[in-house]
């Protein structure tokens, strides 16, 4: 009896005190459930999404309980989660849900509203804008100019290449910190698109930017971040894991527009050209995979060599510059290839089978010169809409 007085006389004061929580709390006393962040949408792009923060609804129905989740798998500094409503099916996903007293933690519950009690903030993302939610934690350790430019680039980005949430895909957190300083967390470490392990199962984006190429002002330090955020575009339409070339081949090609149309540095001939191995000319099948392709892809230059000759190839059957990156980079991923029909998508995407292709990878010289995009090509000519 004490406890429930003392949960309702918590949930009182948390209410009065319009605080942000780190994630939803749950009131089984007064079935109410506290959201410090919910977007709301039907995962597409063609209608309007709605973002809200300390939404406080009740509920009658639980779907699914989702799974007891302890707080060791969920540790400071990981942000808050957003929750997703669905609004074609009118089920609301809370990502991690805990009481006042953390007796009950557990995630992924579905359940539906009844009603909405009230909401501190709310605002609208217009149809065809960006509206998955990125989560930065971005650590002191990396300069405020580093910062400044990350928040910058992470807002073209989203113009240009928005990704659209949906339910099971619809936030990420970002762990950015200068590679001499601590990780956030002990799981956490590299550039990467990471995943379970002691993360549990949720996704997260990590940027451990050197200290070498902050101190000499290597622009890899900023090309790093679009090369990542086109990994979480890629995964939104695509199940690709494993498929090195096509994965990785048109994210360190865009990294490289994307640094040169804004920092005006050739990266392709700086940091990548230069590491260029015959094997991907006498064996370009082996790119598919991160193993067999080896040392002869660092910094995934032969990738990107195979993707600057899909362009070419692309441009030869008579599209444009613009209409071949935009093949490449996003008619193939929105048509949704997986491991079991890529080739096939390859093939009606750009009307050359796989296996054509890397015939005529030989016929070309171990080198990027003539491949190289013009200097005008913009990332958004290349994802606009036609």
């Amino acid at each position: 009896m004490y406890l429930k007085h003392l949960l309702r006389v918590m949930l009182f004061w948390l209410f009065a005190m319009n605080t942000t929580f780190a994630d939803a709390i749950f009131d089984p006393d007064t079935n109410t459930i506290i959201l410090s962040h919910v977007l709301a949408g039907d995962g597409s792009s063609q209608t309007e999404s709605i973002y809200a923060t300390n939404v406080r609804i009740t509920f009658d129905e639980v779907i699914s309980a989702g799974i007891s989740w302890p707080p060791l798998i969920h540790p400071l500094p990981w942000p808050a989660e957003i929750d997703f409503f669905d609004t074609r099916n009118q089920e609301l996903t809370i990502s991690y849900i805990t009481t006042p007293d953390r007796s009950i933690e557990r995630k992924d519950v579905v359940i539906k509203i009844d009603s909405v009690l009230g909401f501190d903030y709310s605002e609208s993302i217009a149809a065809g804008v960006s509206d998955f939610k990125f989560r930065y934690v971005l650590d002191e350790s990396l300069p405020v100019e580093w910062r400044n430019d990350f928040e910058q680039i992470m807002a073209n980005l989203q113009r240009d290449i928005p990704i659209f949430a949906k339910p099971g895909w619809y936030s990420m957190p970002v762990f950015a910190w200068k590679s001499d300083a601590e990780a956030p967390l002990p799981f956490i470490s590299g550039a990467c698109i990471c995943g379970g392990g002691e993360g549990g199962s949720y996704d997260w984006m990590s940027l451990e930017i050197s200290a070498w190429e902050i101190e000499n002002s290597d622009i890899h330090r900023y090309s790093v971040v679009p090369h990542e955020y086109f990994h979480v575009y890629q995964i939104s339409h695509a199940d690709l894991s494993g498929l090195k070339w096509l994965m990785e081949g048109p994210a360190a090609t865009l990294e490289s527009i994307y640094v040169q149309e804004h920092y005006g540095v050739d990266y392709f001939s700086q940091a990548q050209a230069p590491l260029l191995s015959g094997l991907v000319r006498e064996s370009p099948s082996l790119y598919e995979s991160f193993s067999a392709s080896g040392e002869a892809d660092d910094n995934y230059s032969g990738s990107v060599f195979l993707t600057l000759i899909l362009a070419e190839e692309l441009q030869n059957q008579g599209f444009s510059e613009a209409e071949a990156y935009r093949k490449i980079m996003k008619d193939f991923f929105w048509a949704g290839p997986n491991l079991n029909n890529w080739e096939s998508t390859f093939a009606e995407v750009f009307s050359l089978s796989v296996d054509s292709f890397y015939s005529k990878i030989a016929n070309y010289n171990l080198s990027y010169e003539g491949l190289l995009p013009s200097e005008d090509l913009t990332i958004s000519t290349i994802f606009a809409n036609h």
